[in-house]
């Protein structure tokens, strides 16, 4: 079921200004796709309690103590997202394919000491992808209203120096909206009874990595802990491209209007990832891992630019080039914290037949904050205190849970998991559904595995947001993520 978020939240994650994404991304770098290797990935994500898999190192660095004997690990995953938009009863739909590499590393496992309370140490270095951004969104419609409608609506009242760079600004220099002297209202040329065609474009790429480095211990066989130092990597690109026409010719003057969007935002940061692994018995383990806050420094760039055309085969003494305005570039430094996360999980053995497990995650969304003054002036406080506001109003906090198997036949591995992800927003408590199905085949110095991970996601979005003071109709486009997965895992073991 799709679900309709607050509209004062929705005036932050589309055009709401240059700011508008902020909600968004920290949603984004907030979440963890739980992929891994391609063995971590066909059990569900939900190896915590059991380890023994370089995968530990982003999630519970304790099960890299149960890492027998040295090995370095190679994933690289084909990407496939297609997006189904339905707007205005238009289907139309999207694709998006590339090939990622999930992770690469090391695990230095010391022999075995008898005679030491440690059984046996590791040292992990690698990469790891934490998260991918990557798909599109095309959708068509028709009706009546406009994004002109939201424009007009935010200069009201304002001169035309004082309104805004980067939404009114631009439409208004493309002479897009009219401007009337008497009491600073603005008006286009479009007319309340105009059907127009409308497209919508969204490409949205990016990723969040993670450089680290692990290190976790094994006491006498019961009690296992690890430590991550992680430094992750964070770049989102995104293009909207929102485009009104009137390809019917009904209005005398109106052709097209095109409102274009561009940001990108890249940085790093810093986290620390702590776990352990209790052994109850021989076949059951309990397992318990925190992940502190990541203190991210990043940098954006935004702008936008507005095209608009008339029609000057109704009244040829219109213009016929379009008329084009440009927003500044602005380049902005600010700092991001994620919340702390919290998993727990419980791994049973089946004897040498294989394992079934469960793995249960917490985390606040509502506690993430962006701080835009440390780097700046404080003539960004106004904007830094309403953006964390939103994120503590709207945001939630998230149940997240996971079930994964693994049936040992000789040396072939069948796996397979379920994943039950909430949503970070505060009013929905309806989950996305991920599967994965996986094999694979061991010997003594080298293993492969391979995976087939499928999300299934639903999400309301708007091209663009119409303030309150605004008559017209929201526009709403509801789309159906089918995001896949196909992973494939090459270690030896030395």
């Amino acid at each position: 079921m799709y679900r309709i978020i607050s509209l004062t939240l929705l005036s932050f994650l589309f055009f709401a200004d240059s700011w508008g994404q902020t909600l968004d991304n920290a949603m984004r770098i907030s979440t963890l796709d739980h992929i891994g290797t391609a063995r971590n990935m066909g059990a569900g994500s939900a190896m915590l309690a059991l380890g023994a898999d370089y995968s530990s190192s982003s999630y519970n660095p304790a099960g890299l103590a149960l890492i027998r004997r040295s090995e370095l690990v190679f994933t690289p995953v084909l990407y496939s997202a297609q997006v189904d938009s339905r707007w205005d009863n238009t289907q139309n739909d999207d694709r998006f394919n590339n090939l990622q590499f999930n992770n690469i590393g090391l695990v230095l496992a010391s022999p075995p000491q008898s005679s030491s309370s440690i059984t046996n140490f590791t040292f992990t270095f690698g990469y790891n992808r934490l998260a991918s951004y990557h798909h599109n969104v095309f959708a068509l419609g028709q009706s009546t209203g406009s994004i002109l409608d939201r424009f007009v609506a935010l200069g009201e009242g304002l001169p035309p120096e004082l309104i805004d760079d980067y939404e009114v600004g631009p439409a208004y220099d493309a002479f897009a909206l009219i401007h009337n002297q008497d009491d600073d209202t603005y008006s286009s040329d479009l007319r309340n009874e105009d059907i127009l065609d409308k497209e919508f474009t969204s490409r949205l790429r990016g990723s969040t990595n993670e450089l680290m480095f692990a290190i976790a211990a094994n006491m006498e066989e019961k009690l296992m802990f690890g430590l991550t130092l992680s430094m992750p990597i964070v770049r989102i690109t995104e293009d909207r491209i929102y485009i009104d026409s009137d390809d019917e010719n009904e209005n005398p003057v109106f052709r097209s209007f095109q409102f274009d969007e561009f940001r990108e935002v890249d940085g790093i940061g810093f986290q620390l990832k702590a776990g352990l692994i209790y052994r109850h018995s021989q076949a059951l383990r309990l397992g318990l891992a925190i992940h502190s806050p990541g203190w991210y420094s990043l940098s954006e760039e935004y702008y936008t630019t507005a095209t608009f055309r008339f029609d000057p085969s109704q009244d040829p003494t219109l213009p016929n080039s379009p008329q084009i305005g440009e927003s500044p570039v602005r380049l902005f430094d600010y700092n991001f914290t994620s919340p702390w996360r919290v998993m727990a999980g419980l791994g049973y053995l089946v004897g040498n037949n294989g394992f079934l497990s469960f793995d249960i995650e917490y985390l606040d969304y509502s506690s993430s904050n962006y701080n835009f003054t440390r780097r700046n002036s404080n003539q960004f406080l106004p904007q830094e205190r309403i953006t964390n506001n939103e994120i503590e109003r709207e945001l939630g906090t998230a149940l997240n849970f996971r079930l994964g198997g693994e049936l040992a036949l000789n040396n072939i591995r069948l796996r397979g998991g379920l994943q039950y992800v909430q949503r970070a927003f505060d009013i929905d408590d309806e989950r996305d559904l991920i599967w994965s199905l996986g094999a694979g085949v061991r010997s003594q110095g080298f293993f492969l595995d391979m995976a087939l991970q499928r999300s299934i996601v639903e999400r309301l979005e708007l091209p663009y947001f119409l303030p309150e003071n605004s008559d017209a109709k929201q526009p709403e486009v509801f789309n159906d993520y089918g995001i896949n997965r196909i992973a494939l895992t090459m270690g030896f073991k030395f």
